[in-house]
């Protein structure tokens, strides 16, 4: 009997590694798994739908205002310009926490759409650089640039979708 060079003891062990990791995936019960995945992707409705410059007391202590977009260039140090956007949009969000308790901004998200166009967030220059990281302390306001690029023109629908907490905001307007 031959014996098994090096390279073909390796290869015999990512085959069985591979092939043990295929046949753990297929024989997963995955009882664990809810019967009905529709609840794994339902969306929160927004507690309210507002315009952009428009303030909002979403309760708690916890304020926001998204300022009216801006037209920009993006250079070509900000995320996401390979995909070559037909309009690019800033914004300035405005957080005021009057509670007792820090708000943290892993609790703060944004999502842009435009209709049927498809928008992204373009970050990383020009003073555009999205939600900070730090916590925003029980007392305190903070202000900052959020930029989206959407494959949709100057007058076409932009639409914020801002999650703040439990509190879901809904932004409607136009891409400057």
């Amino acid at each position: 009997m031959k014996k098994l060079s090096r390279k073909q003891w390796i290869l015999v062990a990512v085959l069985v590694i591979v092939g043990g990791s295929i046949l753990r995936s297929v024989t997963n019960s995955g009882s664990d798994a809810p019967a009905d995945t529709a609840i794994l992707i339902q969306e929160e409705a927004p507690i309210a739908t507002i315009g952009f410059d428009s303030p909002l007391d979403l309760g708690g202590g916890i304020f926001v205002t998204v300022s009216t977009p801006t037209r920009f260039s993006p250079t070509q140090f900000m995320t996401n310009i390979d995909q070559k956007p037909k309009s690019s949009n800033y914004f300035t969000v405005i957080i005021k926490n009057s509670s007792d308790t820090p708000l943290e901004f892993n609790a703060v998200s944004l999502q842009a759409a435009s209709a049927s166009n498809v928008c992204f967030d373009v970050l990383g220059d020009l003073d555009i650089n999205g939600a900070p990281t730090d916590a925003l302390a029980a007392g305190s306001e903070i202000s900052y640039k959020y930029g989206v690029g959407c494959q949709a023109i100057v007058g076409d629908p932009l639409n914020l979708t801002i999650r703040i907490g439990d509190s879901t905001v809904a932004v409607d307007g136009i891409i400057a």
